[in-house]
């Protein structure tokens, strides 16, 4: 391998390379050639993700394909195969196969494309695939519960974030949303101004695995309709407090009418899937309150979807606006920042 040049893109990539990379696997050897799949090209703004299709000498070998990944936007690039080798080792069934990494962060990664998919942008998900995504989150954070394998955000970062998304988007949001934002706009403007705060409560306890972006391009169903769904691209993953991805997800995916219908149910049927010794020591009213604080960080998402960040996006303001519908009725019943001053006062939080 080290006369094989590592491929910088997809261009780069060869049947010699894969070979090597690909060297645990039975059939490795047996590669001829690989062709890169022009029409698989899913949006992120981390990194570039290509699948390649594999040639064999012997055409019953496998895999078939592979999903190879280029990290190009992130502060920690390792990071997410650090958190592939620790979900590997829990044996958790809703991640895909990592078969190497190579390079500063780059991955390959098994191929979900033939048995699973995404859910079209214009379809919402349905109230039974809702609870299946509850019930891998449940999974997954009570697995990884206080469990110091899980690294760390680096708190500097995510206040730099925040200082430098605010300060592109803020304007635009509050010019495009005012409307919408009677009497809220001070409340986004207290997470700009105290973001040393916020970005201290995430990583405050109890803290656990989290992904970060639990949305439906991130969500890969079963195509024979069943019941636990696959989560890929694990970039802004780390340790976070416990209901970070849920009050995400349920903001972010559901209509405001559907959350307000089903959102107590999900809560408790959260809660309910966490283990004994967690619930012992964490009341489901603190789960509340956390649920409630974590919607800053849909607050945040939402400000930067109308920013330069996503301006390459040919529906970026089709996104942003129907984001930003659910935001901010979610801001308005929940009131995350006055949860978390009440977590501070009942001593809850301690900054």
């Amino acid at each position: 391998m080290s006369d094989i040049k590592t491929p910088e893109s997809p261009s780069e990539i060869s049947a010699e390379w894969l070979r090597g990379m690909l060297n645990d696997e039975p059939s490795a050897s047996k590669i001829v050639s690989v062709e890169i799949d022009k029409d698989f090209g899913p949006v992120s703004l981390l990194g570039k993700a290509v699948r390649v299709k594999i040639g064999y000498a012997d055409q019953e070998s496998e895999p078939r394909s592979v999903i190879v990944k280029f990290q190009v936007n992130c502060s920690d690039k390792k990071r997410e195969g650090v958190i592939y080798h620790l979900l590997e080792e829990e044996k958790v069934p809703y991640a895909p196969r990592l078969y190497g990494e190579f390079g500063d962060g780059n991955l390959i990664l098994e191929d979900l494309s033939l048995t699973h998919s995404v859910i079209d942008k214009n379809q919402e998900l349905t109230i039974k695939q809702i609870r299946n995504v509850i019930g891998v989150l449940a999974d997954i954070n009570s697995r990884f519960y206080g469990d110091s394998r899980v690294p760390k955000t680096d708190i500097s970062h995510f206040i730099n974030s925040i200082d430098i998304n605010m300060g592109e988007s803020w304007d635009i949001y509050k010019n495009r949303y005012q409307g919408q934002l009677r009497g809220m706009a001070a409340d986004f403007e207290w997470i700009w101004e105290n973001r040393e705060i916020v970005s201290r409560y995430y990583n405050s306890g109890p803290a656990t695995l989290i992904h970060g972006d639990v949305n439906k391009g991130n969500l890969l169903f079963p195509n024979d309709g069943g019941d636990k769904p696959i989560l890929i691209d694990w970039q802004l993953s780390g340790q976070k407090v416990l209901p970070f991805d849920l009050s995400y997800f349920i903001v972010q995916r559901l209509a405001v009418e559907q959350r307000l219908e089903y959102e107590d149910e999900l809560l408790k049927e959260y809660y309910e899937l966490l283990p004994v010794h967690i619930r012992d020591i964490y009341s489901f009213d603190h789960l509340l309150l956390d649920y409630r604080a974590c919607v800053t960080r849909s607050m945040l998402s939402s400000v930067t979807g109308v920013g330069p960040k996503c301006s390459s996006r040919p529906d970026q303001f089709e996104r942003a606006d129907a984001g930003a519908v659910r935001v901010i009725a979610a801001v308005k019943d929940l009131k995350p920042v006055e949860a978390i001053q009440e977590l501070r006062e009942q001593g809850l939080l301690k900054i």
